[in-house]
Formats: C-alpha cells, structure tokens, sequence
C-alpha cells in the first residue's frame, strides 16, 4: 500500500513539475509567419481531408487538393443531401449536381464552403486586421496554433484560425461577432496525406469537362461608370467588379466589393416597395439589407453585420 501511493506521489510531483503540453512562450510565436506557412501548405501539398460546415447550417463534405508541376488539381464532394461535386483542372472549375447542365468557369481555386482566409492577401489584410497569438489547441487529433484575425475596427466580423503544427495546413475556422458570437466554423475531422491522393490526378485528368459559361442572361461585366456609389465604405474595402443584368422588365446594377476576406454586393434596380420601405434580416455571416428611395431600391447582399449593411446602404449617392 505504501508502494503505490509512493508511486502516485511521485507521478504527481513528474506531472506537477513537467512542461504543460499547451504551454508557449506568445514571444516565441510569429502570427503572421504562420499564416503565410497555413497558405503556402493549403496550395502547394497534396492531401485530403473531410470537414463539416456550419452556417449556421451544418453540412459535411470532403475537400482532396494535389500540387504538381506549378499546377493545382481539386475535388470538393458533398456528404449529405444532394450530391455535388467541383472539380478544379488548374485554372478551370467545374460544377457537376444531378437536374442541372454542368459547367465551368475560370478560377484559381475552389471558393466553395471554403474559408476566404486560405487564399487572401494578408499584406491587404494587415492594413485592417490585427493578427493574435492566442494559444495552443487540439483539432482532429492534432495539436494546432490558434491565431485571433481581429479587424481594427467595428464594422466588420473576426477570424479564428487553427493551424496543424506539424503540415501546417487549416484545421478550423471561426468566423465570430464582436462579442464572439459563432456565425460560421469550418472544421476538419480527418486529414489524410498519402500516395492515393494521386490518384485523383488521373481521374481528373481523364474526365469531360463542361464548356466555360457564357450566358447572356445573367451579369455581364461592364466598364460603364453608373450614376450612384456608396458614399461611405469600412477602411480596406474595393470595387473588385460591375455588372449589369438587363432583362424584358428591368434592368439591374450591380457593384461587387471586398477587404480580401469579407464580400459584398450592392444592387441597384427600379423599386417596387414603398419609398422609404426597409427590409433586412442576417443568418450566419450572410445579411440582406434592402431600402428604397424615390424610384430606385439598393440592396445588399454580403458578409458585413446588418449594422454596417444598412449604413452602407443609406449613404449612397446618386448622381
């Protein structure tokens, strides 16, 4: 009896005085060297890994990425529900769902219930975004680097990241409020990193590819300058497009913007409520926010807090 207790003392004493498995030094961490090892990992390895997404909606899906020859290979499959697939062929991305024409648009990469942050310009982000060691964590059974990407000001929601130690590669994603409210998480389950992800290579390469779209019916880009603008925008955020929709009963205008990790639309069509009438409602991180004024109604559509939506929308200006 004294032997063991002898042994539990002692087993103590080794677990009181042994380093913390959590425990780093903040100092020793750099935040944004992690971040640029978390995008450089997500496009140049080969590996497969099954997530769910929660939207608040939870969906599961399994993402599989190879990098050969300086040229990007990618499949995204939905688990649940409806089949769906996206398959990236280097600069194309083409959608595949059974009761609609497949087809294929120009893109980097996969966008798709994929967080922004693993593809945006973090020298952009910078100028508006705080980057935060916040500690150490464990996702998938694997300890991960917790990084906090806290926008400078209150317009705006905030990043949690959850880098592997070991691959680098994303783990997890929050997306939360200002008072840390989950809007959106992005969570691996599994990680896999082997041989027969090449595999996917070859039945990538030996698939028949939908033709780019092209149909007239829906936005077209434009280079024509229109007659209103946000007079107010948060600090960081750009005109990325413009585009027109014109059909037998109106015609629709529409300007796209982004600081690199949220987006949003503002559109512009001939109204049809009441001048003065508001509308608005959030689920997540997507807000609907539409008003009217005289003849025209704008509306936005995007990842900003209603909050910021409506100030964004009652501050345009037409000419």
């Amino acid at each position: 009896m004294l032997k063991t207790f002898q042994k539990i003392t002692a087993l103590s004493l080794v677990l009181l005085t042994a380093t913390p498995l959590w425990a780093t030094d903040p100092a020793d961490i750099q935040p944004r060297q992690l971040l640029d090892e978390m995008q450089r990992a997500g496009t140049q390895l080969n590996y497969e890994m099954a997530f769910v997404q929660t939207t608040p909606n939870m969906a599961s899906l399994r993402y599989s990425h190879i990098y050969q020859d300086g040229k990007t290979y990618a499949q995204l499959l939905t688990l649940d529900g409806m089949p769906l697939q996206i398959v990236q062929r280097d600069n194309v991305v083409s959608y595949f769902q059974p009761n609609y024409s497949p087809f294929s648009i120009n893109a980097t990469h996969i966008v798709d219930s994929l967080p922004a942050i693993m593809w945006s310009n973090l020298d952009v982000l910078s100028k508006h975004y705080d980057f935060t060691y916040i500690g150490r964590n464990r996702i998938a059974d694997k300890l991960v680097q917790t990084i906090r990407i806290l926008p400078k000001d209150d317009f705006r929601y905030q990043y949690v990241v959850f880098i592997d130690e070991q691959s680098h590669l994303l783990l997890r994603s929050d997306v939360l409020d200002r008072e840390n409210n989950l809007l959106e998480q992005f969570r691996v389950v599994n990680l896999y990193q082997g041989e027969h992800i090449e595999d996917l290579l070859n039945a990538i390469n030996h698939m028949g590819f939908p033709a780019l779209i092209n149909d007239k019916t829906t936005f077209q880009p434009t280079q024509e300058v229109f007659n209103w603008q946000p007079s107010w925008l948060p600090n960081g955020f750009k005109l990325i497009d413009r585009s027109v929709e014109t059909n037998d009963e109106q015609r629709i205008e529409a300007l796209l913007y982004s600081d690199g990790l949220f987006s949003f639309t503002l559109y512009r069509s001939t109204a049809i409520l009441p001048n003065d009438a508001q509308n608005g409602w959030w689920n997540g991180t997507k807000t609907f926010y539409s008003e009217t004024f005289g003849e025209n109604e704008f509306t936005f559509v995007g990842q900003l807090p209603i909050s910021t939506a409506k100030r964004i929308v009652q501050d345009i200006k037409v000419k």
